[in-house]
């Protein structure tokens, strides 16, 4: 028979939905940091300081300081971040599940699926690793 609407309804309430939750994201200004002061960059900042650094001497010196230093300092020497799976998620994929709920089978989003209910799974379906298998017919 399976469980009523109702008490799928109530156990659903109790327990939460049947999903995971999403992992904690980095902030946008930490990975703006860590692209901008890590690893070979700090060479990059480094060269460029010393290159300000030789034109203040060449400016300290010399009537017409040659502006290459500075030239080099501000020549966009960048390689390309890669990208981020996190801000292409895509469309989120619903997984259907055919549980039968007050002797009726039904679909239902595999995050209403609750503890009780049961659940029937044909070849090719993708199981919920929670799922408790009672009864088998004609599975390799």
């Amino acid at each position: 028979q399976g469980l009523t609407h109702s008490k799928a309804q109530e156990i659903l309430a109790r327990d939460g939905p049947n999903a995971l939750t999403p992992p904690p994201t980095t902030p946008e200004w930490v990975k703006f940091c860590r692209q901008l002061f890590g690893g070979f960059s700090i060479l990059l900042w480094i060269g460029a300081i010393l290159c300000f650094l030789a034109y203040g001497i060449q400016a300290g010196t010399e009537d017409e300081p040659s502006n290459d230093n500075v030239r080099a300092a501000g020549k966009p020497g960048r390689s390309p971040a890669p990208p981020d799976p996190a801000k292409f998620p895509g469309f989120p994929e619903f997984q259907q599940a055919l549980v039968i709920r007050e002797g009726e089978k039904m679909q239902v989003n595999a995050e209403e699926v609750v503890v009780g209910d049961l659940v029937e799974v044909k070849g090719g379906d993708r199981v919920p690793a929670d799922l408790r298998i009672i009864s088998a017919h004609g599975c390799k």
